[in-house]
Parts: structure tokens; sequence; C-alpha cells
């Protein structure tokens, strides 16, 4: 399942959602500030939230105390659409990795939005359908790849989602190696040791939370040598 990323992660449609979000829904919410390093946890159902600004990361809890990172959202991008139109609740833990602000919106104010106008319905599909594709991504790296693969696509998937029209130097940022395990299903020590191998390999910097991929072009490349053995 080795994809081109860009195809599916297109860059204007990701703007024109954002912008929908950020612009036309937010007026009918109410916004609260997190401060960074916050943890909370919300059982949703009935609301949604608009990410407003800072950089968000979502996670599913077990009672047990496993933890499973599903992705991070972004200004702009929005967690509860699934929950809202299914009337399914869902629990969710929120690691603020920086300063954010999230605008919470009640259903009954999203159905009067999209009674009015019903083509704004575009933009929740490709929320989901987006969501939708990487949770496949994730079921293939922990079925079908080794590590350092998982690792390699993993890096190769982020960069091409924050900026899919940079090649070099692409920084990602707000990951410890302690939450790309749990996004992995790799523990910390070897994560740790993947990234210091393609750090060794000149692919990537590491300084502490940021990742700077030096060439993704050659990352990809190796991500297709180590493939064929």
């Amino acid at each position: 399942m080795n994809k081109e990323y860009s195809a599916i992660f297109d860059l204007n449609k990701q703007n024109n959602m954002r912008n929908f979000f950020l612009n036309i829904l937010i007026p009918n919410g109410r916004i609260t500030t997190y401060q960074k390093n916050n943890i909370i946890c919300l059982d949703i159902v009935r609301s949604l939230y608009i990410v407003v600004s800072g950089k968000v990361q979502i996670s599913l809890h077990e009672e047990n105390g496993d933890e499973q990172l599903i992705y991070t959202l972004c200004p702009g991008e929005i967690l509860g659409e699934f929950e809202i139109f299914s009337d399914i609740s869902e629990n969710y833990t929120l690691h603020f990795v920086t300063d954010a602000k999230l605008c919470k919106i009640e259903k009954e104010k999203v159905d009067r939005v999209l009674l009015e106008n019903p083509s704004y319905y575009s933009y929740f599909i490709h929320s989901m359908s987006r969501k939708y594709h990487l949770a496949l991504f994730q079921m293939s790296f922990n079925k079908f790849y080794i590590n350092e693969e998982r690792i390699l696509e993993f890096l190769i998937r982020i960069a091409a989602i924050k900026t899919p029209d940079k090649e070099k130097d692409v920084e990602i940022d707000g990951y410890t190696h302690e939450n790309i395990g749990n996004t992995l299903n790799i523990s910390r020590i070897g994560v740790t040791k993947l990234l210091k191998k393609l750090q060794e390999k000149k692919l990537i910097t590491i300084k502490r939370k940021l990742i700077i991929v030096l060439s993704i072009s050659q990352l990809k490349n190796y991500r297709k040598s180590i493939q064929k053995k």
C-alpha cells in the first residue's frame, strides 16, 4: 500500500476544507483556549470541534492505560464529524502540542447550516475520507511492514501532508519517540534506534521533538531499497 500521498491529500481540497471550517462554520460556535501540554478527554456525540489555532494530537485510550495515537489536527481541521452524523459516541484524548484554540459547535447548529446550504457537505466528506485513508494506511503499516518500513512511511506521509509542494528540509514537529511508537506499534526504544539509523544515513536530522527530512525523494528511494530485501 505504498501510495503517492500527494494524490490522496490534495492541497487545494485541503485548503478549501480548512477555509470553510475556519471562516464559515466557526461563527456558529464557542471558542475555548488551551495551553500547551494540556491533556483532556472528550465524550463526543452531539458536538463538532474545529481547531482554530495550534496543533492537537488525538488518541484513543484503553482502560489498562494503552494509548493509540490516531492523527494530529491543525487549524481548520475537525473532530466529531463521524459522531454527529452517526449519533454514536466516542471518547477521545486530546494532547495539546502547542497553545491552541478549539471551537465547539452543537450538532443542531451544524445541521442548520447544512440544511441551508447542502453543498457544504462536501467539506465534511473530504475530512471523513481523509481520515478513512489514514486508517487504511495505519492498518497496512501494522500488518504488512517491518518496523523500519513503518517509520519511513510515517515520515513520508506526514511530510507529504504537511508540505506537499516541498522536497527538502521538511520539518516534522510535535512528535515524541513515544507517541510515534504508539502510532506505529513500535516500542519507544525501537523508534529511537531506527531514527538514529536514519540520521546516520543522512536521511533525517533530529532535534528534540523536531525531525527534519533532508530529502523526501531520498527517503522514498531508501524505502524501496529495504523493501526489496
